[in-house]
């Protein structure tokens, strides 16, 4: 599995209005996307971000997306944007039926002593130890091998049911509306077996 961000700053003419409209006409294009495990249209107010949160079950889905027709539509809008890209360790919908308003980005950098197999098993623990947290509809943990950062993204009811952030770096989000094509797949436990596979 491959998790994928871009990050856009909005032009000040862009408001959270024009966002939403745009969200509401594109996402039946995603909520049905062969490949597809998870988008979340994501808006930072107090930066005027939109920074859509991707998770494709393949590598070949993940480069068919940006090579094709929705990702020249993202460039008409915006511009291309630079693409993050992370290999997924662990991700799993908790609990489906929590509708997602509040996301939440945290970013460890690693350092060369971190033995990286360890520390997978590590997260992947504390990965299994959300099952069963009140409002929190999804979790994923993954590893850019690039930067050597480690990234957790969760998705929760709201700001007040989000447990504290543990990385070095913390983003938040409205999420504006969530397309999981692949829900039925991704249930707490299987897709974590898979990962670890």
């Amino acid at each position: 599995m491959i998790a994928m961000q871009y990050t856009i700053q909005l032009a000040a003419d862009f408001g959270i209005d024009r966002v939403r409209d745009r969200v509401t006409a594109r996402y039946p294009l995603f909520d049905n996307l062969p490949g597809l495990a998870h988008k979340s249209y994501l808006f930072n107010h107090q930066h005027g971000l939109y920074a859509p949160f991707y998770i494709w079950n393949s590598h070949d889905a993940a480069r068919d997306f940006l090579l094709g027709p929705l990702f020249v539509g993202v460039i008409k809008t915006f511009g291309r944007p630079r693409v993050r890209t992370w290999n997924v360790i662990a991700y799993d919908i908790v609990d489906a039926s929590v509708e997602a308003r509040y996301a939440v980005r945290e970013v460890d950098s690693l350092s060369p002593e971190d033995g990286l197999g360890a520390l997978a098993d590590i997260e992947r623990g504390q990965h299994r130890a959300l099952a069963g947290t009140a409002g929190l509809h999804s979790h994923a943990v993954a590893l850019d091998a690039d930067r050597w950062e480690l990234v957790r993204y969760s998705l929760w009811r709201d700001e007040a049911c989000a447990t504290k952030a543990r990385g070095d770096a913390v983003q938040s989000y409205e999420v504006l509306h969530l397309s999981s094509p692949g829900s039925d797949r991704a249930k707490f436990g299987e897709v974590l077996r898979l990962s670890r596979g």
